[in-house]
C-alpha cells in the first residue's frame, strides 16, 4: 500500500513540474477546480439543468448537420463536422467537463453565440 501511495505522489509530482507548478501551486489549483464544479452542481443546478439541455441541443443540431447537409459539402468538411461532433459527444458524458463549461458560459450556450455575433461598432 505504501509503494502505491509512494508511485502515486511521485506522479502527481511529476505531473506537476511538468506544467510548471509545484506540487503545492497543483494540489491548490486542483482544490478550487473541484470546489467551482461543487458550486456549480449544488448551488446553480436548475442554470446547470438549462445549460446540459442547450448543449445537447447544439449536439444534436450537429449531429443532424453531419448526417445531412455536411454531405453536400466537401470530403475534408465533411471529416471536421465528424471530428467535432464526435468530441462534444465525448465531452457531454463528463459531468466535470461540463460543469467547467458551464462555468465559462454563465448566460447559456445561446447567450454566448449571440454575444459572438453581435456587430462590432
Amino acid at each position: 500500500m505504501t509503494e502505491h501511495i509512494e508511485k502515486e505522489l511521485a506522479d502527481f509530482r511529476q505531473h506537476a513540474k511538468s506544467i510548471g507548478m509545484t506540487p503545492q501551486e497543483y494540489a491548490l489549483s486542483l482544490h478550487e477546480k473541484n470546489q467551482a464544479i461543487k458550486s456549480v452542481l449544488l448551488e446553480n443546478s436548475s442554470d446547470f439543468k438549462s445549460f446540459v439541455s442547450e448543449y445537447h441541443e447544439v449536439l444534436d443540431g450537429i449531429i443532424r448537420y453531419k448526417e445531412t447537409d455536411a454531405k453536400k459539402s466537401s470530403i475534408e468538411h465533411s471529416r471536421l463536422i465528424q471530428e467535432a461532433a464526435a468530441l462534444l459527444s465525448t465531452t457531454s458524458q463528463d459531468p466535470r467537463l461540463l460543469a467547467q463549461l458551464f462555468q465559462h458560459y454563465p448566460k447559456g450556450i445561446e447567450g454566448k453565440i449571440e454575444e459572438l455575433n453581435k456587430p462590432t461598432s
